[in-house]
């Protein structure tokens, strides 16, 4: 691609949703400031996307990657709108209210509300008695400086048991932490992994006390947060980085480089440079790294020592996901619902299972239903080195019984993520104080992606935007003479 004289080149490294969002960013924002930029994002495998991808198989429609997003993050609305994909959302049916945890051995509907929980067989009266306690503990007077001080980094377990109980850590958080990230709550931060319980805490004083006062808030109108309904897209998640692609490819501006792995990235002569095993390419102006971050800290081995070692420790859960479709009569279980979560004191393989024909149309063959079972996580990465016949066989072993389910499934797949979810553990936020400090001293140099501040689609697409505008900042900083373009 050859640049105009005046024009500024930038380097996005990884064409997953986040580089390709963050790319597509860099453009609109570069034209509303009537800058002239160009960008070339490099992806090492030869269709892009990442983990974010829709696959086929005959008629059933399966997600390699996350199932779907919530509809309440502004900046991903916009992106599907600038890509004219609004007509292409697809809401998640009604049965998604339904969500089940494997308690003692049997399913058991999470209640929806205080009422029903009250009434519930989920936990013993001790420990209803042990939540309602939650009100007259006192807050954490170090709240909100994990950062500055990891020795105040709490873990996910540690504040539910101290605010509400060991009960309700172990039979509610510890499985909603496995559905999310897949790990274990025992060795996630919560500051890091869930800033909004903290933010709750520190600014209404506990759980139930902030529950009350938004509640209010929410019935006078003056509470404009949702709690989100989840979307997907009638071509499945796949839809969104291929419109992503398709715009970039459209425009003359940027280029999408695609079977090109970047192994290092190097500044010379205040200019950046990206490398792999056979081609160069720069000078750039700025470089944004979206890659994972076990991936990013090999980029920058040598350019910054420092940065690599604190990416280089960031751990990753590993993850099957075992598709199984069968006919619907097959299945005893009436699947009016999300899916199911087990806790880790149920003892069993699986960290859950998602009803995915219950939860979006169209997803399979008429007369068929789909179940997405998910394996191994933070907790069991052992499992992993099952083969794929044995991890179908796990699967059904503990779903046959669960679900009623007669006869062998009509459809298996098994999709495997070595490094699936980055699991943001204690200390994670003073390790990124500690690179954006190393990245001051490198101008031109931005990491994003869901290794840092947020693992969702909606948390990517939030940071995409905030990042191509940072790079701008950078750029209306520097001086009005551009780098010579060459590759």
């Amino acid at each position: 691609m050859a640049d105009p004289a005046g024009t500024r080149r930038i380097a996005v490294v990884a064409g997953g949703v986040a580089g390709l969002a963050t790319a597509l960013d860099l453009l609109d924002q570069a034209q509303e400031h009537g800058l002239d930029l160009t960008v070339t994002v490099f992806e090492q495998a030869s269709t892009p996307g990442g983990n974010l991808q829709t696959l086929r198989q005959d008629d059933w429609q399966l997600e390699w990657g996350p199932n779907g997003f919530l509809d309440n993050e502004p900046a991903t609305l916009r992106l599907v709108d600038r890509l004219g994909l609004r007509d292409h959302l697809l809401r998640s049916s009604d049965a998604t209210r339904h969500r089940f945890l494997l308690v003692d051995g049997r399913l058991r509907e999470i209640p929806t509300s205080p009422e029903a929980f009250l009434r519930s067989k989920f936990l013993p009266a001790r420990a209803k008695l042990r939540m309602a306690g939650e009100l007259f503990v006192s807050p954490r007077k170090d709240l909100g400086r994990a950062a500055e001080d990891p020795a105040t980094d709490e873990t996910v377990d540690a504040f539910g048991r101290r605010r509400l109980g060991a009960d309700f850590a172990e039979v509610m958080l510890d499985p909603m932490v496995k559905g999310i990230f897949g790990g274990d709550s025992r060795r996630l931060s919560l500051a890091a992994a869930f800033p909004r319980m903290v933010e709750l805490e520190r600014d209404y004083g506990g759980l139930f006390k902030a529950m009350f006062k938004l509640a209010r808030k929410r019935k006078n109108k003056t509470d404009a947060a949702p709690h989100g309904v989840l979307h997907s897209f009638h071509g499945g998640m796949g839809a969104l980085v291929g419109a992503l692609a398709d715009a970039l490819d459209s425009d003359p501006r940027a280029e999408l480089r695609l079977g090109t792995a970047v192994s290092k990235i190097a500044r010379e002569a205040g200019a950046w440079h990206v490398a792999g095993a056979d081609f160069t390419a720069g000078p750039f102006d700025a470089v944004v790294n979206a890659a994972p971050a076990h991936a990013a800290a090999a980029h920058l081995r040598e350019t910054a020592p420092a940065v690599h070692a604190v990416l280089a420790r960031i751990p990753f859960a590993p993850m099957a996901v075992i598709a199984l479709g069968f006919d619907r009569g097959a299945v005893g279980h009436d699947l009016d619902g999300f899916g199911l979560l087990v806790p880790t004191r149920e003892r069993r393989e699986l960290l859950g299972a998602l009803w995915t024909s219950s939860i979006f149309a169209g997803r399979v063959p008429d007369g068929k239903v789909l179940i997405r079972a998910m394996a191994g996580g933070a907790d069991n990465p052992l499992v992993m080195d099952l083969d794929d016949e044995a991890l179908a066989t796990l699967a059904l072993a503990e779903l046959r019984p669960l679900l009623r389910i007669k006869g062998a499934p009509e459809m298996v797949r098994v999709i495997r993520h070595k490094r699936a979810i980055a699991q943001y553990e204690p200390g994670h936020l003073a390790g990124l104080a500690a690179v954006d400090a190393e990245l001051a001293a490198l101008p031109g140099l931005f990491l994003t992606g869901s290794s840092y501040r947020g693992i969702s689609v909606n948390a990517c697409a939030k940071e995409a935007e905030q990042v191509a505008a940072d790079v701008l900042v950078h750029l209306e900083t520097r001086s009005n003479t551009p780098s010579e373009a060459v590759s």
